[in-house]
């Protein structure tokens, strides 16, 4: 009995410490997988498509399908978790709302009558209608990104809201991987279609 509570806690420990690497991976995703999704979503897919984007800029493309290039790479990111079965990895939505909602909380609040309803923490934080020029040179970026308040509000929703929409899908899709066991039936089929296509090539050689 003594063994199984002991055996129970260190368990419990390693799927604590796994949280902070699950946290980290959300992160990741948002600077480097996002980013890229969308390029490569701009500049190959839609072309190939027949699809030109209508977005004058890949960075206007980039916040206005923000929900899109977070989610996606985290939600496949999260089925991964079915192989490790960390339980810890549901929660990681908490740290980016956590962080999220204290943004919105300690907002500057609209203190005139004046000032438009773009000001509010809603829309800093959640809204679309972006409008920025693609930028020619590195000097021409800064500038924009100086200038520009939709480039500044599309930069805190990467920073911010972007994190937010990939803890869900991450958490979402470890919960729906560790239940119902998608992720291992993936790979069981992507298995199968492999040794039916080289297995058959090995038997004729």
């Amino acid at each position: 009995m003594l063994q199984a509570n002991t055996a129970k806690k260190a368990a419990m420990s390693w799927q604590i410490l796994w949280f902070l690497p699950h946290v980290a991976a959300i992160y990741v995703i948002v600077q480097f997988c996002t980013p890229w999704l969308a390029g490569w979503t701009r500049g190959r897919l839609l072309p190939l498509l027949q699809m030109p984007s209508k977005s004058s800029s890949g960075f206007e493309f980039l916040f206005s399908h923000l929900f899109v290039f977070s989610f996606v790479p985290a939600f496949l990111a999260g089925l991964v978790n079915a192989r490790f079965k960390h339980k810890v990895a549901e929660f990681v939505w908490m740290v980016p709302t956590t962080i999220l909602a204290y943004k919105l909380i300690t907002f500057p609040a609209v203190t005139s009558v004046f000032q438009s309803p773009s000001s509010s923490a809603f829309h800093h934080y959640f809204g679309g209608g972006f409008l920025i020029p693609e930028s020619r040179d590195w000097q021409d970026f800064w500038r924009i990104a100086r200038s520009n308040p939709d480039m500044m509000r599309g930069m805190s929703q990467v920073s911010f809201t972007a994190p937010f929409y990939a803890g869900l899908a991450y958490s979402a899709a470890a919960w729906v991987s560790l239940r119902t066991g998608a992720n291992r039936k993936v790979i069981e089929r992507v298995k199968e279609w492999e040794k039916q296509k080289f297995g058959h090539r090995d038997s004729l050689g």
